[in-house]
């Protein structure tokens, strides 16, 4: 008699252990999903601010002889071509180049969509940053 209820009580706990882990599976898997989009989202942060760091860099050494449109096109080549290589891609499009001062080159982005790919989650397709690169120019920068 003791035998059987033992068999018996084992049987329960299995299908308990089967019960609670369908519980719990979703939200683990909700939680790896969201570091892991979240950990993208970072690494384009950085690919975005190292990619306008280079691009301002650029702008400060180039000389002053190339026209103003020439220059931002160089520019803005290196900055798809510098991002290109960490695997995001920028829209240059949105790349602002600014040196009317004449001693600092501003490379800036602003409202720059950090979760693009992610829009089928409500909300995060919307989040946008804005960064900025100064350099002060090493040679006449007038755009």
């Amino acid at each position: 008699m003791k035998r059987l209820s033992i068999s018996r009580f084992r049987r329960q706990t299995r299908a308990a252990a089967i019960v609670e882990f369908a519980l719990v599976v979703p939200i683990l898997f909700l939680l790896v999903w969201g570091i892991i989009s979240f950990s993208r989202a970072y690494q384009r942060l950085n690919a975005l601010s190292s990619s306008l760091r280079e691009g301002a860099r650029v702008a400060s050494t180039m000389d002053s002889v190339v026209s103003a449109a020439s220059r931002t096109t160089t520019i803005r080549t290196r900055i798809r071509a510098f991002s290109s290589a960490f695997g995001y891609p920028i829209d240059t499009s949105l790349v602002n180049i600014d040196a009317s001062s004449g001693v600092d080159v501003r490379v800036h982005v602003v409202n720059y969509p950090i979760f693009s790919g992610l829009s089928f989650v409500g909300g995060l397709s919307s989040i946008t940053v804005t960064r900025e690169a100064v350099f002060r120019c090493e040679r006449a920068c007038g755009l």
